[in-house]
């Protein structure tokens, strides 16, 4: 799972913006119950995410406890694993997100970094950024995407690490020739993680050259620029779920209305339950707190309110029956490989949905899936897997073009539904 981290200024040589992102005096329960269902989700079994941790941090309100327990819990199942990596498993299973993350937990819950196994992790990073910046040069793409190649730069930025200016360079370059892009649309997720982590190095005191900190300060005026004009009038930018992101991003890069709009969004849809996805809700809490990730260096474990518990929440009711019908295709095909229609309790997931259509047909409709921080996806149907290499994926839509915004695990189909699994490339 997911984590922020960090200290003082003076130590880590990185500035943090004063001010505070969004005004929500008014909405301090909602708050304090969205902090909760977050501490919450430390309990699952699922594999521990980093983002998680990060978003409990950046709160006003704290469980040492439980977050103690959940760091220790990241250690274990994931540092042997980052430590363990050479240069060819990087090219396999590129881990430059995850290990970015985790080290922000860490920095977030004012671990040394200085000691034995914090230098060796921060080694990984750089080891991982210097595979991705390769990557681009010979294939024109990160081995990841940019979004984790920002995030990589901004943990050790946070950190007070100084960077190879060509690893700078290669994330300025891929903004000016527009490649933080999926498919046609426009990423703000990227875009904002981009800002969040060249904000972080034109506010450094590390001496790079005049050219590129003239070229880091246009970058961010850039992305500042096309993050603003994404935001609708209703205060969404990008989608309801990168929003908290980009509201960060503004805000770290000077943006006085970086909440302009936004904050009405955000309570709205936080209040009838949008964000329940433990992921999407790590994001949101530090804009509810109003923090951003830049404050992880800020972050002073010694003096904290440690009055957080977790609250107990009824399982929502399932109701009457629905029925959603389902179909698989092939890349470049609009004919249906496989149709079926299942029957299943109203208020079920996507996933359940999936899970009820092999056990009534196991031999004509099968699937597999993996694991993210945002949750499970799918990765095979039928026999045909995802390929990283090939940039295939399995795509999700819902009555052919609407592009569903949450995971399997998280949407909740209504009764006579379409839904699409689709192999595209990315």
């Amino acid at each position: 799972m997911e984590t922020r981290l960090l200290v003082l200024l003076v130590c880590l040589q990185v500035f943090c913006t004063a001010g505070n992102v969004c005004d929500f005096k008014e909405k301090q329960h909602l708050i304090q119950t969205l902090t909760r269902k977050l501490l919450k989700a430390t309990q699952d079994d699922s594999v521990p995410n980093p983002s998680i941790h990060i978003g409990l941090r950046l709160a006003k309100y704290h469980n040492h406890e439980m977050e103690n327990s959940y760091l220790q819990r990241l250690r274990k199942e994931r540092e042997s694993d980052f430590l363990a990596r050479t240069g060819p498993e990087y090219q396999k299973e590129p881990v430059t997100g995850l290990l970015a993350l985790h080290i922000l937990a860490l920095r977030a819950s004012c671990e040394n970094l200085d000691n034995q196994t914090g230098k060796q992790l921060i080694t990984q990073l750089k080891r991982a950024l210097h595979s991705e910046k390769e990557h681009i040069a010979t294939y024109d793409r990160p081995l990841s995407n940019y979004y984790q190649y920002s995030m990589g730069i901004l943990a050790l930025c946070i950190n007070g690490k100084k960077i190879d200016h060509h690893v700078i360079g290669r994330l300025i370059q891929a903004e000016r020739r527009k490649k933080f892009m999926h498919h046609d649309s426009q990423c703000v997720d990227t875009e904002a993680m981009a800002g969040l982590a060249l904000q972080c190095l034109e506010q450094s005191d590390f001496m790079y050259t005049d050219q590129l900190r003239t070229d880091i300060n246009n970058t961010i005026k850039s992305l500042k620029k096309k993050i603003i004009e994404s935001r609708s009038a209703e205060g969404i930018i990008g989608n309801i779920f990168s929003t908290p992101l980009a509201v960060q991003a503004l805000h770290a890069m000077g943006q006085e209305d970086a909440c302009s709009g936004s904050a009405e969004a955000l309570l709205g849809q936080a209040e009838v339950g949008t964000f329940h996805n433990p992921m999407a809700l790590s994001l949101l809490i530090p804009v509810l707190h109003q923090k951003t990730y830049q404050d992880i260096a800020n972050i002073d474990c010694s003096d904290e309110d440690n009055t957080l518990t977790t609250s107990h929440s009824g399982l929502n009711q399932l109701g009457n029956e629905i029925k959603v019908t389902f179909m698989v295709q092939n890349i470049g095909s609009t004919n249906n490989e496989y149709e079926d229609t299942v029957f299943v309790p109203q208020g079920s997931s996507l996933l359940e949905v999936l899970k009820t259509a092999h056990k009534e047909k196991p031999k004509h409709f099968a699937y597999e899936i993996k694991d993210s921080l945002w949750g499970p996806f799918l990765s095979s149907v039928n026999g045909i897997t995802a390929d990283v290499e090939r940039r295939t994926y399995w795509q999700i839509l819902k009555d052919r073009n609407i592009h569903l915004m949450e995971g399997i695990a998280d949407y909740k189909p209504h009764d006579g539904d379409h839904i699409i699994l689709r192999l595209s490339t990315w």
